[in-house]
């Protein structure tokens, strides 16, 4: 099965869910801020995970592994604790003071642009190598359905930054979601170096949980506002 629709599938189907759960009005302003949100995250992000590791060494994951369990647990939180600082951080400072819609659409997208991203970077990859992108339909069944869930965690994730902050327990909020984000990338982390199954599917039950809990808190928050014309921050 050829890998490559499944996890945009997943983030279509996962914006759509938002369409269909009241908000059909696109805000567009909201939606490119968080498409720069990704990539200012990722400029920042990388560098601060693997300056540190290239200064140990570590050139791959097989580099990572044959440290031992401790190292690689230890790898996969700092992977993770970076990545839930970086990401959910620079989600905070672009909706503090914003409407719950603003966090939202903002959410959506940054979790439709790293669907793309990580898309266009499997096809890179296998053209580099000559490897086709073909696997299991199971595989590319859970790639879809992770992605869905991911992308309704960003959006999730958006709108309770900004409720948080207007509710006056703003950085409350964002170390909260940092440990969630935190918990689920190291161990997102750890079966990518380890390709344990187990792991895998923990992450998948975890993300999934943690998406709907998300949109269950704040869905119906976000719909209370009244509609509202606002300019995204630039």
């Amino acid at each position: 099965m050829y890998l490559l629709p499944f996890p945009i599938i997943g983030g279509l189907l996962a914006w759509a869910t938002i369409y269909f759960l009241g908000f059909e009005k696109q805000r567009w302003g909201e939606f490119a801020l968080g498409l720069a949100a990704f990539f200012i995250a990722m400029i920042i992000q990388n560098p601060v995970q693997q300056l540190p590791l290239l200064g140990m060494g570590i050139k791959s994951n097989a580099d990572v592994i044959a440290r031992g369990t401790a190292f690689t647990i230890g790898v996969s939180i700092w992977l993770g604790l970076i990545a839930g600082i970086i990401q959910e951080g620079a989600k905070y400072l672009l909706v503090k003071g914003k409407s719950l819609n603003t966090g939202l659409f903002l959410g959506l997208g940054f979790g439709i642009t790293e669907v793309f991203i990580i898309a266009g970077a499997a096809l890179a990859g296998a053209l580099a190598t000559g490897k086709p992108l073909d696997v299991p339909l199971s595989t590319a069944l859970i790639s879809m359905v992770e992605r869905y869930f991911v992308v309704l965690f960003h959006v999730g994730t958006g709108i309770y930054l900004a409720y948080a902050y207007r509710e006056g327990y703003g950085k409350t909020g964002l170390m909260a979601m940092i440990g969630i984000h935190t918990v689920i990338d190291s161990m997102a982390a750890y079966y990518q170096l380890t390709k344990s199954a187990p792991v895998m599917y923990a992450v998948e039950v975890i993300s999934a949980l943690v998406a709907l809990g998300l949109l269950y808190y704040t869905i119906p928050k976000a719909k209370l506002e009244l509609p509202e014309e606002e300019e995204a921050l630039w």
